[in-house]
């Protein structure tokens, strides 16, 4: 059973034709009405390169409707036959509720094989998903379920080689829906023969589904195929359940040549999910309703998880993909529970290998990404003086470099937590402590290079809570500054980056100090009302509101969120802004004014950073507290709990953040008296801030209270009652 996108490509180029209306009368070969054995063929109801299926009636031993397939008439050459054959025995091996059953075979009158099997009277997963309007959640849950039907194939050695929603059939049964895999028809057994006639591939001829096809089935090399192809076509099947449409798009690809369509599938890499759907114009209307969401809603969902795990299971090096069908269901299973995916973006220094392989001359003495790090800054200064040397070409020049610069600042900045989600964490901390320690060795006759470098190293390592690398790289920018001409922007950047710094580690009043000198500096070099000036005043609005001087934060955070408002395109720094005012607002007693602050700062976040970020994690838990102060705990909680989970994919390890959430938590959830869950998130964010800042910090302490609290509350102690920071 087979729709009009399957095709094989070759000598013997089998195309299949569309569909002709149900009942209609069969070519030549086996008629409608024809009784074989206990059979009688009711209509037509596919038909494939070698075969034609039919809806027949059983008349005994049982009466029953089933499908019963058979050979075409003058496709009975050997090979076809035993593809065939291959096809009945792989059903014959397998039992699970997601595969059609075989229940007979033999021969007609005229010797053509048939078998019969399992008549499953539904449509294609995709057909079925969208006519019932499923959410992207149910479709998921469809989703494992095939996952499951094909790992147990792969228990029987039997790889699909051709999964597709066509040969994906959804019925319901007692109201829910039952997704069967049919059309074994290319097949293959992985560590037994299904016939003795064992069908090898011809040379030249793709066996498959292009759309659908591993990037190994592209090859042709048949033997080299293994269980990791069904989970590529796997991966096309969830990229099109999420999306609406495919990686390749089917008209460009069957425009291709032979050669054309195999360089494509096995070089070729497609957009993620959400990006193939932002490309889709006014498709992508109609895509979202059959989820029931608005479009920009849709595209937030993919974002995230779900283009990960997709394009983990479309990986071209296998090596790099799912290694089962348990694996890339299980990944699904963690994103419904809202817990860390396996899946992940590459990490930076593998899409730099990429990189690399695809421009092996160009960066053939590039050995490691701390390297080409290094050599970019390298560059940049060489770029910079040459600049100045030749006056003709100086702008030009310049401009260069500011390029290359700005790619340094970029690719460390962009391998910072929220990209490593976890799993990448440690691997980003051995990139950062390789480079830390190679460019005092490398750079050092080149100070103000050093100091751009130790900046944004500072800065990351800030970003993962590490404070004392952090500190340690600002500490090194200030021994250099002495070497900074005076027109040196870093100096200013320095103070920014110590103040944020010194703010993260509670020290309020260094922080201010630091702030101020940095506005102070900026006086001379940056106009008022410019972009370097809104950040350092909301810096320094923010501490100064910590301290309960309300009056002079309010009117710094004014000041700067009219700039960013007044700028063409919305960035995180508004959202940040925002967010600065309903703390601001909170503080004050206004919480409805708050709320709004707190709400339009959680969408500007959403929209210019995604869903999976730490930012969007703080936009949460500020608008989970508020709630809960509103009276609304149910609401607060839930937001808190998205807040974890974000974090549980972001950090893999202690961070300051996760403890204040966890603690959070605790205290909403001991309101309702639910007292075993808030004494155990209060314990684990008292043990998680202990690890980060020692038994004696201040932090600490609060968490210890908090623990009290919570018993206390309970009845097992009594201890007194402090809220905790707003974070």
């Amino acid at each position: 059973m087979t729709d009009d996108r399957t095709f094989s490509i070759g000598p013997d180029d089998d195309r299949t034709l569309p569909l002709g209306p149900a009942g209609g009368a069969a070519p030549a070969g086996e008629d409608i009405g024809t009784v074989i054995g206990p059979y009688r063929l009711l209509r037509r109801i596919g038909e494939g390169g070698m075969g034609e299926v039919f809806e027949a009636e059983q008349t005994e031993p049982i009466r029953r409707r089933v499908a019963l397939k058979v050979i075409k008439q003058g496709m009975d050459t050997r090979a076809v036959v035993a593809r065939f054959d291959a096809e009945r025995q792989a059903l014959a091996l397998m039992d699970h509720p997601c595969i059609a059953k075989v229940f007979d075979a033999g021969a007609t009158e005229r010797g053509r094989p048939f078998f019969v099997m399992e008549y499953v009277e539904g449509e294609s997963i995709t057909d079925y998903c969208n006519r019932r309007r499923l959410g992207t959640a149910e479709r998921l849950e469809l989703f494992v379920r095939v996952c499951e039907g094909v790992q147990h194939a792969h228990q029987k050695a039997v790889i699909h080689r051709d999964l597709k929603p066509s040969n994906i059939l959804v019925a319901e049964v007692d109201g829910r829906p039952a997704p069967k895999i049919i059309d074994f028809g290319v097949a293959k057994a992985t560590t037994q023969r299904l016939t003795e006639m064992t069908m090898f591939t011809e040379l030249g001829q793709l066996i498959g589904t292009p759309e659908y096809m591993s990037p190994e089935q592209a090859s042709l090399t048949d033997d080299d195929i293994d269980t990791r192809t069904d989970v590529y076509a796997l991966g096309v099947v969830l990229y099109e359940l999420l999306s609406g449409a495919l990686p390749f798009d089917s008209r460009d690809l069957r425009k291709a040549g032979y050669e054309a369509i195999r360089k494509i599938i096995r070089e070729q890499d497609p957009p993620r999910p959400s990006t193939r759907f932002s490309t889709l114009g006014e498709r992508s209307t109609s895509i979202a309703e059959a989820r029931g969401l608005a479009p920009k809603r849709l595209q937030g969902e993919l974002r995230g998880d779900l283009d990960w795990i997709t394009m983990k299971a479309l990986e071209k090096d296998r090596e790099r993909r799912y290694e089962t069908a348990n694996g890339l269901a299980a990944d699904v299973r963690r994103h419904l529970r809202n817990e860390p995916v396996t899946a992940g973006p590459p990490s930076a220094s593998y899409r730099l290998g990429k990189l690399v392989r695809r421009n092996r001359g160009t960066f053939a003495a590039l050995g490691a990404i701390t390297a080409v790090l290094i050599a970019a800054v390298v560059v940049s200064s060489v770029m910079y003086v040459r600049a100045e040397r030749a006056s003709r070409l100086a702008i030009r020049e310049a401009a260069k470099a500011t390029q290359v610069s700005r790619f340094l600042g970029d690719m460390l900045g962009g391998v910072g937590p929220h990209v490593a989600q976890g799993r990448d964490t440690e691997m980003l901390r051995a990139i950062l402590d390789e480079t830390a320690g190679r460019v005092g060795k490398e750079l050092a006759d080149q100070p103000e290079v050093e100091a751009a470098l130790r900046l944004q190293l500072g800065r990351t390592y800030r970003q993962l809570g590490d404070y004392g690398a952090a500190q340690a790289q600002i500490d090194r920018v200030l021994a250099l500054r002495s070497a900074f001409g005076r027109d040196s922007a870093f100096p200013v950047m320095y103070l920014v980056e110590a103040g944020s710094l010194a703010w993260n580690r509670g020290e309020m009043k260094q922080a201010e100090a630091t702030y101020r000198q940095a506005l102070q500096s900026m006086a001379d070099s940056a106009p008022i009302d410019s972009v370097a000036w809104a950040e350092a005043s909301l810096y320094l609005a923010n501490v100064l509101q910590e301290q309960g001087n309300y009056g002079e934060a309010d009117s710094l955070m004014q000041r700067s969120l009219a700039v960013y408002r007044g700028l063409p395109q919305e960035s995180d720094a508004l959202a940040v802004n925002l967010n600065s005012l309903g703390n601001l607002a909170r503080y004050r007693g206004d919480l409805p004014a708050a709320e709004g602050f707190y709400t339009e700062a959680l969408a500007v976040h959403r929209r210019v950073l995604g869903d999976l970020h730490p930012f969007v994690s703080t936009d949460l838990h500020n608008l989970g507290r508020l709630l809960e102060a509103m009276g609304r705990s149910g609401e607060g909680e839930q937001l808190l709990r998205e807040a974890i989970a974000i974090h549980g994919k972001v950090f893999d390890g202690p961070h300051p953040d996760t403890a204040i959430l966890l603690r959070s938590l605790a205290e909403i959830i001991v309101g309702s008296e639910r007292f075993d869950e808030a004494d155990s998130l209060a314990q684990a964010a008292y043990a998680m801030t202990r690890t980060i800042y020692g038994d004696h910090d201040e932090t600490t302490v609060q968490a210890l209270i908090a623990v009290a609290e919570v018993q206390s509350r309970r009845g097992t102690s009594r201890g007194p009652k402090r809220p905790s920071p707003d974070w």
